[in-house]
């Protein structure tokens, strides 16, 4: 049996980002085995094949100098018809919209994650190239209260209002998912950020958000 293809397409938490305190320092990445998608291919086995697509600073819909090609859209297309056939794609994106520099509201950030939906819902990128892929959006963690008092190095607090929109996000993605007949997991019960950074995973939370995902990657093809 040819195995199901899983599209991941997130943010820093998909990539691996590894919390730390010191952005003066390089970024860590966990090993694929740590990270969700490398611990959610494990625990689905052989009958899925799971590709990770995690960018940090990746956004729905927006350009983000610096650095460069952190718009999620802007790649969404070609990434579709590298990895196809495509059986389900993951959207795992909407935290870095909550950034004061982008002045965005929670559902401005939704019409932003409806805007890749559309990229993939009008694909042939799923079963035999012929139809489009299933589509499963994942709510962001919310964030920490602490990080709304982070500055950048130009001063600014660039996540003041963050935990207020995220926490919007999770009614405002489950209302998208029925908008456009997709599956919709709210992973911000079970799934927490690192006490160091307030914002990233760390492993324990990404084996947790990986057992969620699998389990419900089974319910949508009956397993």
């Amino acid at each position: 049996m040819t195995p199901k293809t899983i599209l991941c397409y997130g943010d820093s938490n998909t990539w691996g980002y590894v919390p730390s305190n010191d952005h003066s320092l390089p970024k860590a990445r966990y090993p694929r085995h740590e990270r969700w998608p490398g611990v959610l291919q494990i625990l689905l086995g052989d009958g899925y094949y799971v590709v990770e697509e995690g960018l940090n600073s990746r956004t729905t819909n927006l350009d983000y100098a610096p650095p460069p090609d952190r718009n999620g859209k802007h790649y969404l297309a070609p990434c579709l018809y590298s990895h196809a056939p495509i059986d389900l794609v993951i959207f795992a994106l909407g935290g870095n919209d909550t950034k004061t520099y982008f002045n965005r509201s929670a559902e401005e950030i939704k019409n932003g994650l409806a805007e890749l939906i559309d990229i993939v819902q009008t694909s042939e990128y799923g079963q035999k190239l012929q139809a489009s892929p299933k589509i499963l959006i994942t709510t962001p963690a919310i964030p920490m209260p602490f990080v709304e008092n982070y500055l950048d190095e130009n001063g600014v607090a660039f996540l003041r209002g963050v935990v207020k929109k995220v926490e919007c996000l999770i009614d405002l993605y489950a209302q998208l998912a029925k908008e456009k007949n997709c599956f919709y997991l709210d992973i911000s019960k079970e799934v927490k950020p690192s006490e160091i950074d307030g914002v990233h995973y760390d492993s324990a939370a990404h084996k947790q958000c990986a057992a969620i995902i699998s389990k419900k990657i089974k319910s949508i093809f009956k397993e």
